[in-house]
């Protein structure tokens, strides 16, 4: 099996040596855990390799993304004008309506945004995607046997086209609860952070990971001005 570097220290040596190809990776995590971050210190990875990307938000600004992340030196406007960078801006807000208007309307929106997705990849044949974040795509559908279908619809697409993919979500499961998107994604990754005795902590865990070997151990974290750095050596508390 070939694996694909995510560019994260710490994190490739939890893996055996990265993410396996052609899989789809869930990252899970809440708000700033570092979702973002992890996702284009990847692509940043891959850019460097020349591989085409492909960066979609689903809620973020991409400009306010990319002042963001300036502050790691990641010149993605630099990758966008070398023509290896894609960014889409694929936010859906549905309009006021009726329950049924709003039901025909959320339709409309995210079935244009996953069909400008999927196209984008196919005419640059883009080998690495992120979809940041996956809960915004559905967050406006009402019906969760739609949310399933519109997932799980997705993700047969992108495999087909057979590209490294790394969706991020703000829905860190719990025990005994039960995602789609955790269910049909190759692998998960879960990011926490927790305060214990008046200290924040990071960690990473890999859920799952299909295929593969992995440190299935809770590691420690941080984000420095360097990016996203894995303490994949030391245990959680010190």
């Amino acid at each position: 099996m070939n694996f694909i570097p995510t560019g994260i220290l710490g994190l490739d040596e939890m893996l055996g040596g990265g993410f396996p190809e052609s899989k789809i990776t869930l990252l899970c995590g809440g708000p700033g855990t570092g979702k973002t971050v992890f996702s284009i210190q990847y692509l940043i990875k891959a850019l460097h390799r020349g591989e085409i990307c492909v960066y979609a938000s689903l809620e973020e600004p991409i400009e306010s993304m990319k002042k963001n992340t300036a502050s790691f030196g990641w010149d993605l406007t630099g990758w966008e004008m070398k023509g290896l960078l894609i960014t889409l801006d694929l936010f859906t807000r549905p309009e006021i309506g009726s329950n049924k208007n709003r039901d025909k309307e959320s339709d409309e929106l995210i079935n244009l945004s996953i069909t400008k997705l999927l196209d984008t990849i196919k005419i640059t044949k883009a080998k690495n995607v992120v979809i940041d974040p996956l809960t915004s795509l559905v967050i406006h559908e009402s019906r969760s046997g739609r949310k399933r279908f519109l997932i799980s619809e997705l993700f047969e697409e992108l495999r087909k086209i057979r590209c490294n993919v790394i969706v991020t979500s703000e829905t860190s499961p719990q025990e005994g609860d039960f995602y789609m998107e955790q269910f049909l994604a190759d692998g998960v990754i879960l990011l926490n952070k927790d305060l214990r005795e008046y200290n924040l902590i990071k960690t990473i865990r890999v859920d799952k990971m299909r295929g593969i070997k992995y440190d299935e151990q809770p590691r420690r974290y941080s984000i420095t001005y360097r990016g996203f750095e894995v303490f994949n050596k030391e245990p959680v508390l010190v």
